[in-house]
């Protein structure tokens, strides 16, 4: 039994690439190694991060390298080294502001993503500007400690690096680009060209330790960061990385640099290929190839025609009880759709997929005949209690029943938002979306007991950013149990 087994779980095999959601990437035997070995020693760690440093710097070109408690953790570290160097009378007062000043973090419009959380953990409001007067407005007129840079939107961006760079460095404001899912080149792509700092994933594409990242960039602003975090008590104490992901993440830098990228491209584009002919003679079905940062190519397989009754979560389930388990990603699909990426998989594993999928895909299926939706009238305004941890959430509900269909808004002490959804045999579904900080976050109630007078039922829960939204995000942060009584009986 797998030590998965033993905790009562079946392992998966993977066809949405190195999502955290899925446990990253599978390291290689070097970086095992490695591992193994430092486990066995005990070391001055700031030994351990000099030698680090030093080594990065060597692979990558550029002056100095961190590993970090994931790429989030080096986000965190960066803005902080940003913001307080390494000034002690300033790092320990982190996250407060130190002269009751605003800290911002510029970023072009429409970059905003997940985790930047990471950046506001350091105490800093992030604005995004639109164009170079909108930055050049900023610069001058907020107390701006670093601008932030999604790397891979900056080609389709309003505001691209080339215009920012000029502007941040007559203004010695900091560039912290994230790269995390970017391929990492030697010299480094952002800071040979101007940015001060750049954040790698080391559990993705890398195939390194999953909690480990990277921090490269110029030598005194990364040595700042390193003082930030982890083994110092400071900042980022809480963002412990261990030394065994240390020399990990090295060898996983040094195993990325000395591969056989065209080979493995080639292993890619011959397991998309095979499970694309594979599928090719279902009728109806839709196949098309793209590639990703990388060069991973991806198969988006379209069923809409093939099996119009047939949905994502259904199939996803479906997958998922097969011995061995199928796991499909929403990451860049839809209702009726899904993308296969071939980072994860083996030739062995590509026919089980396609061995899967052609069962799946062909299957007879019937439209599910619907039970009539249930007779209670539910319009009006409801106060809802959701059962959060800590304490219950009060929170509204406008609701307006159309025969099958539900319509009205979801009221919190954050503000308003519509809301539709259907009515079912026990209730109703229905969803609602909020913008927090860039992010989407999802309410989808489920009413499983309905009366004019009370229902009850449970709220899923997930928030996603713009590239990232389906059913694996937006149910991210599990269910809570809600209940209502209309709001003239609260």
């Amino acid at each position: 039994m797998s030590v998965f087994q033993k905790l009562g779980i079946e392992p998966v095999v993977n066809c949405g690439a190195s999502r955290s959601f899925y446990g990253s990437s599978i390291m290689s035997d070097p970086v095992r190694e490695a591992i193994d070995s430092a486990s066995r020693d005990y070391v001055l760690m700031s030994e351990l991060g000099d030698a680090v440093g030093r080594r990065l710097a060597e692979l990558t070109g550029a002056e100095w390298g961190v590993v970090s408690a994931g790429s989030a953790g080096g986000l965190a570290l960066g803005t902080a080294a940003c913001i307080a160097a390494n000034d002690p009378l300033r790092m320990l007062r982190l996250p407060q502001p130190f002269h009751n000043e605003e800290r911002v973090v510029l970023t072009p419009k429409g970059q905003r993503f997940a985790y930047d959380q990471s950046v506001r953990l350091a105490g800093a409001r992030i604005i995004e500007v639109s164009d170079v007067a909108e930055l050049a407005e900023a610069l001058g007129r907020r107390h701006v400690v670093m601008i932030l840079l999604f790397g891979e939107r900056d080609a389709s961006s309003s505001l691209k690096f080339d215009e920012i760079l000029p502007l941040a460095r007559k203004a010695g404001v900091p560039i912290l680009v994230d790269a995390a899912s970017e391929p990492l080149a030697c010299p480094e792509h952002w800071t040979s060209r101007g940015a001060d700092l750049a954040v790698y994933s080391i559990g993705k594409l890398i195939r390194g330790p999953a909690a480990a990242g990277l921090l490269l960039g110029r030598k005194p602003l990364v040595q700042a960061a390193w003082f930030n975090g982890p083994p110092h008590q400071s900042f980022g104490r809480a963002m412990k990385i261990a030394k065994e992901e240390m020399v990990g993440a090295v060898a996983a830098v040094e195993q990325w640099f000395a591969r056989d990228l065209e080979a493995e491209r080639r292993q890619w584009r011959q397991r998309v290929q095979t499970l694309r002919d594979r599928l090719a003679a279902i009728p109806g079905l839709k196949l098309d190839i793209s590639a990703l940062a990388g060069g991973i190519p991806r198969l988006k397989i379209d069923w809409s025609e093939a099996q119009p009754n047939l949905t994502f979560r259904e199939l996803r389930r479906e997958l998922l009880e097969r011995r061995p388990r199928i796991l499909i990603d929403d990451y860049g699909g839809s209702e009726h759709s899904t993308m296969i990426s071939p980072f994860a998989l083996g030739d062995e594993q590509i026919d089980l997929v396609g061995d899967a999928l052609q069962a799946a895909l062909t299957a007879a299926r019937q439209p599910a005949a619907a039970p009539p939706p249930t007779e209670v009238e539910i319009s009006g305004q409801w106060t809802v209690t959701l059962d959060f941890a800590v304490r219950p959430a009060i929170h509204q509900l406008r609701l307006r029943r159309e025969g099958g269909r539900l319509e009205g808004q979801h009221l919190t002490p954050f503000g308003e938002v519509a809301a539709s959804g259907v009515m079912t045999e026990n209730g109703f579904e229905l969803q609602a979306f909020h913008m927090v900080e860039g992010n989407t976050v999802s309410f989808r109630f489920v009413a499983e007991n309905c009366a004019s007078d009370a229902m009850s039922g449970f709220v899923e829960l997930g928030a996603a950013a713009s590239h990232t939204k389906g059913p694996t995000t937006f149910s991210q942060f599990g269910r809570v149990a809600f209940s209502a009584v209309p709001a003239t009986e609260a």
